[in-house]
């Protein structure tokens, strides 16, 4: 969040969200903003329309081409591991629908490749900004960039590479290709309005170990290109023209962070080997994707298969709900690719009819409207698509169906009712339907409530702890104004989950929790404390949390989370995580990876928040 605070007449603090550790000081250069294209509509004579097509085609091509090349970049820069975010930028420029739409609003409307480019891609951007799933939100920034340099392509415009200084890139948006296209050799930090944890920003700045910080409210306004800067992503904080005191003391900590020693490597083969804590409990860390692009990335950190799909994209890729056959394809893929460990295909969790053609207005509180489940429900034509689409490929391999934000059991029957019925068709149809699992997404306090209840009904847990934190704390997580009440480590959040995990684990069922909890380290010690044994997390996240959890023991863990439930507020949990997993494993959480003492003004529950973004 920005402060906008300021001390003495010039500087001015700011206070984000760290995703990528680190301080350093440098130089303002401002990226994007005031610099985008600006695009106008013009009218073509019947006759060019045509012409306008080739044109356009010209256009895809070339930005092809550069990405082809910018991922080559980033593979060079960041390893494969990164450089699998272009594959996604890629398959857009290769989708049908989105290069037919295009095609059809020039000749309809005898338009300027620019503007049908333009009106497209806002269509597709409105679809990802009403997705529930913040990461998929998020997601919005590749379609974004894509549309960018479309745009530029058709300009006959390239993007500058050379950077003459030690540079702090300052940005309303930091988009990923922009990041590649830039030369690094003296990029000092990042900084951005928006972002999150798991933006791709995020996940490029952390590949290169520059310092990031982003949710960072009305910064880009305030800055100007060759403005001093100084930043320290590991609290967060962000100074505009710092005074000479300031910055010696940002570089003071720019040097602590370079001395840091890093965790040592893990042996050839060590990532893909099962995680066991010191007292030999094995914990499985799945990943958390997409598109089946991504599981190159994946399988390079050793995922046991992927804990959550969000199919999300899958809606919003082509403008409208893709058919049964375009699922299926996608959902067969991520089945061959995930081999024996499979993967969980949750059901799509939008909200508003209004993305499925209902024509409902827009709901005062979307948060706790027709969303998720209940939108399935209410549109089963929907619902039965996705539903045969998934059995259709559980055939090709190991598949499970996740039901999204269930809150009562009458929700489960009437789910699973539907894919038994669609199972029969597709018998009866003579198609080949695979074994498929049906499971919960426990993220609201209802269903904490009447876990034992849903525990029979289910095949599995899939405890969401982003939405459980949201709904049992009453807090809006995209907004700023309540985002220190936010606190993944209340007692109240670590009651329920240690609740859902007992329920799982007296039915004998599964329980993966795959929030973002999950991929920070210190909250990954207390979830194995509470009894979690399944994580789901980003795929960049697993290195990691597997050096966290292979450093601790489970038992230590539980007498942590047993003391963290007893405390009567989040504060007193945050102390009592930052004491005790110091004290116990100093080696593996230092300092400044733990909430610090209370007072220092960083809330240790906001790790992953940005005040535009949900984390």
């Amino acid at each position: 969040m920005s402060g906008g605070r300021k001390n003495g007449r010039r500087e001015k603090f700011w206070r984000g969200v760290g995703v990528s550790d680190g301080a350093a000081v440098g130089r303002v250069l401002r990226v994007g903003g005031a610099e985008r294209q600006n695009v106008y509509r013009a009218t073509l004579e019947a006759a060019d329309v045509k012409r306008e097509i080739r044109r356009f085609h010209a256009a895809v091509r070339l930005s092809r081409r550069q990405l082809v090349a910018v991922r080559r970049r980033a593979e060079q820069l960041l390893g494969a591991e990164h450089a699998y975010i272009f594959d996604a930028h890629l398959l857009m420029l290769e989708d049908r629908k989105l290069i037919d739409e295009v095609e059809d609003y020039v000749r309809s409307e005898r338009a300027n490749a620019e503007w049908a480019v333009k009106v497209v891609g806002d269509r597709l951007l409105s679809v990802y900004a009403e997705i529930n799933d913040d990461y998929l939100r998020e997601r919005g920034s590749d379609v974004e960039d894509v549309l960018r340099r479309l745009l530029v392509a058709l300009g006959g415009e390239h993007a500058p590479r050379g950077l003459t200084e030690d540079a702090v890139l300052v940005a309303e948006e930091l988009l990923p290709s922009a990041v590649a296209d830039l030369d690094f050799a003296h990029v000092r930090a990042v900084v951005s309005d928006a972002g999150g944890w798991t933006s791709h920003t995020a996940i490029i700045a952390r590949g290169l170990g520059i310092p990031a910080v982003v949710g960072l409210r009305d910064f880009y306004r305030h800055a100007r290109t060759g403005d001093e800067i100084a930043v320290d992503a590991t609290r967060g904080e962000v100074v505009l023209r710092p005074s000479k005191e300031t910055a010696a003391k940002f570089r003071e900590a720019s040097s602590r962070a370079r001395s840091t020693v890093a965790a040592p490597a893990a042996p050839a083969g060590a990532a893909h080997a099962p995680t066991h804590t010191r007292d030999g409990v094995e914990i499985v860390l799945r990943a958390n994707v997409e598109l089946p692009a991504e599981y190159e990335g994946v399988r390079r950190y050793g995922a046991r298969g992927v804990g959550l799909y969000r199919t999300e994209f899958l809606f919003a890729q082509g403008g409208g709900a893709p058919t049964e056959d375009e699922q299926f394809a996608a959902y067969a893929e991520l089945a061959r690719l995930c081999g024996a460990d499979g993967a969980r295909v949750r059901l799509f969790d939008l909200g508003g009819d209004k993305l499925l053609g209902g024509g409902e207005t827009a709901e005062r509180n979307p948060a706790l409207g027709l969303r998720a489940i209940r939108l399935c429900l209410r549109r089963e034509d929907v619902m039965r698509a996705q539903a045969r689409a998934v059995l259709r490929a559980a055939a090709c391999g190991r598949l499970d169906l996740v039901l999204p934000m269930i809150s009562d059991v009458s929700e489960v029957r009437r789910a699973r009712r539907i894919v038994d019925e669609e199972r029969e068709r597709l018998t009866g149809e003579g198609i080949e339907a695979g074994a498929v699992r049906v499971g919960a997404m426990i993220e609201v306090p209802s269903a904490v409530f009447v876990a034992d209840a849903l525990a029979r009904e289910v095949d599995f847990f899939s405890l969401g702890t982003n939405d459980l934190v949201q709904y049992t704390l009453a807090v809006d997580r995209g907004n700023d104004e309540v985002a220190d009440w936010f606190r993944s480590l209340h007692p109240a959040v670590l009651q329920s989950i240690s609740r859902v995990l007992g329920a799982a684990g007296g039915a004998g069922i599964p329980c993966v929790v795959c929030g973002e909890m999950a991929g920070t380290p210190a909250y990954a010690a207390v979830l194995v404390g509470l009894g979690a044994r399944e994580l789901s997390m980003t795929a960049t996240a697993i290195p990691r949390v597997r050096h966290a959890l292979s450093g601790i023991d489970a038992a230590g863990a539980s007498e942590i989370a047993r003391e963290c439930m007893a405390c009567a507020g989040a504060d007193e949990s945050e102390e009592v995580v930052r004491a005790r997993l110091g004290e116990r494993w100093g080696d593996i959480f230092p300092p400044k990876s733990l909430p610090p003492p209370k007072g220092e003004g960083y809330n240790f529950g906001q790790v992953g928040h940005t005040a535009t973004t949900k984390p």
